[in-house]
């Protein structure tokens, strides 16, 4: 088993909580000197330790990990690059991280601060950020929903009751089939009714109306969860964003997905089957199993366009997506467009050396008409490596580092060298040109 140093998480717990090295030691059963060593890196941490930590101090013992800081270490990483040193080696990068958290998200905002002058922020982009700096994952609304859902009773059941809530809490009427083109639901205040388009399956139904269900008897709950969004456009857009969070928590309860998950070893389209529900919307579903103690697969989840463009990003833990919103185009989530409809595998490994598994398929909206292109978007769920055992995908795949395929967070921020799809030279580094030599790579850069 690979030894652990966690001294500078060590540190900072110690220094959070305004505890001595003294105090710390005697609370934790160890001496001084030992934790003093423990601090220093000069010993691994043991189980006994950790678990003392740990408990004493009601911490996840995954807060000792490097894992923990992945994600910060990335976008240091990205913004160091920003401003010109993308050299700063990854190590003296995640011990930054690590010892000094709050000055490592000063740096990180200052910089964000600083793209957003050249690059304002629109408001769907903020609330893109806000379910990523939650990790995609709002315990309060999975809480409500499940507790919801737990008296809906199946699938033949829960519309009828859902639609009975409505009218007996709120006096609301549902109507079915009342249009056949247009929104999927709307909702006439001035009358009360709730209006349901024709072609919708039981389990859009039940999404709709737990939707409607939400905006309703969970008022004030949004606008508490909405607070920290600055302006009012922003809030109205995460009003809609954790609404949808609360439906799909309905449609496909917590504890009912995750055992449905682990059985199908997260066979995303038995899953879809087992609940009625989309690729898209169940892949989503499944990025956000994250509740302490009962926890799924921490997944990565991803939208995008034959452009490349990322409508939906969020991830469970570490991998890092680029802000400025390019992608590497070695991404399997590229290829799929051209399987449509089908399953694609890719193992991948990033600059700072994290593998992950990823698949990707393509969904196909419904057409609407002759000559009305319907929506087309790639989705891609991925994970750490060392949890890609517990997927289907991997079955068959070669999960060595080594078998990987090299990719990176986008262009510009990227720092492989001799990738032959680089499309932008990286940020901070002088390109080098040589005039008597025609070239295989476009944005050669020196050290």
């Amino acid at each position: 088993m690979k030894k652990l140093y966690a001294g500078a998480r060590i540190r900072t717990l110690r220094r959070s909580l305004s505890l001595t090295q003294v105090e710390m030691a005697r609370r934790i059963g160890v001496s001084t000197s030992y934790l003093n060593q423990l601090e220093n890196d000069q010993r691994p941490i043991t189980a006994t330790v950790l678990m003392s930590l740990s408990t004493t101090f009601d911490v996840d013992a995954g807060y000792f990990s490097p894992e923990h800081d992945a994600r910060t270490v990335a976008a240091l990483t990205a913004a160091f690059t920003s401003v010109g040193h993308p050299d700063i080696p990854t190590a003296e990068i995640a011990d930054l991280a690590a010892r000094y958290p709050d000055l490592s998200q000063a740096l990180i905002d200052i910089a964000h601060n600083r793209t957003l002058a050249e690059h304002p922020e629109s408001p769907y982009e903020r609330v893109r950020d806000y379910f990523y700096e939650a990790r995609n994952h709002i315990p309060a609304l999975d809480n409500a929903a499940e507790k919801f859902a737990a008296g809906l009773g199946g699938p033949q059941l829960r519309l009828t009751r859902i639609a009975t809530v409505l009218d007996h809490n709120h006096g609301v009427s549902v109507r079915y089939r009342r249009h056949t083109h247009g929104p999927r639901r709307v909702f006439h205040a001035e009358n009360r009714e709730l209006h349901l388009r024709t072609d919708l399956s039981e389990a859009q139904l039940c999404f709709e109306l737990s939707l409607q269900h939400c905006f309703l008897a969970h008022r004030e709950l949004l606008d508490q969860l909405c607070a920290p969004l600055r302006d009012e456009q922003s809030r109205t857009i995460a009003r809609l964003g954790l609404a949808q969070y609360y439906a799909a928590a309905v449609t496909m309860p917590y504890g009912e997905i995750l055992q449905v998950a682990e059985d199908t070893s997260y066979d995303i389209d038995r899953i879809a089957a087992h609940f009625g529900t989309g690729f898209e919307t169940t892949c989503h579903r499944l990025s956000t199993l994250q509740r302490p103690g009962h926890s799924g697969v921490p997944f990565f989840f991803v939208r995008t366009d034959r452009a490349g463009n990322i409508s939906k990003r969020q991830s469970a833990t570490s991998f890092h997506f680029s802000r400025t919103g390019g992608s590497c185009p070695l991404w399997v989530i590229h290829r799929a467009f051209e399987t449509p409809g089908r399953v694609t595998r890719q193992v991948t490994t990033m600059p700072d050396g994290r593998s992950y598994l990823w698949v990707a398929r393509t969904v196909r909206g419904t057409s609407h008409g002759f000559g009305i292109p319907p929506k087309e978007f790639a989705i891609g769920l991925g994970c750490d490596l060392d949890q890609a055992e517990r997927l289907i995908y991997a079955r068959g795949l070669d999960l060595t580092p080594d078998a990987a395929t090299p990719i990176g967070p986008d262009c510009h921020t990227c720092p492989r060298e001799h990738c032959p799809q680089r499309a932008f030279p990286q940020v901070g580094r002088p390109i080098q040109l040589n005039l008597d030599v025609t070239s295989e790579e476009s944005y050669r850069t020196a050290r």
